[in-house]
């Protein structure tokens, strides 16, 4: 008995820290999609924009990376994987717009909030 309820309370704490870090990833795009469409406005070249970009929705950023390695520690993770692993996650999450900034400009496109 024990056992089923410490599997159900880990289970509700695991989908509640996916929520949670699913939230915060969308956040962060949202975010720069926000910055993006902007930079095109202003016409930011592809290299300015790059830099720009890293530093662009820093607190969006820093809630997913905290978010993530929450979640990553309660599967089992070290801290060390748990901070490596969020940082990929995040960096994949920018890298999407930085890669993307250039199609946008010649295609005349935006990108688009998630809901």
């Amino acid at each position: 008995m024990i056992a089923f309820l410490s599997i159900a309370l880990f289970s509700t704490v695991s989908a509640v820290t996916i929520a949670d870090a699913e939230t915060a990833r969308i956040a962060y795009s949202n975010c720069l999609v926000e910055f993006t469409g902007a930079q095109l406005d202003e016409k930011t070249g592809t290299g300015a924009f790059k830099k720009a970009a890293k530093t662009a929705c820093t607190a969006e950023r820093e809630a997913m990376i905290s978010a993530i390695k929450k979640d990553e520690i309660t599967y089992g993770s070290s801290d060390e994987e748990a901070a490596s692993f969020a940082m990929e996650e995040a960096d994949g999450v920018l890298f999407a717009f930085t890669d993307s900034y250039a199609g946008y400009m010649s295609s005349n496109t935006r990108p688009v909030k998630q809901d």
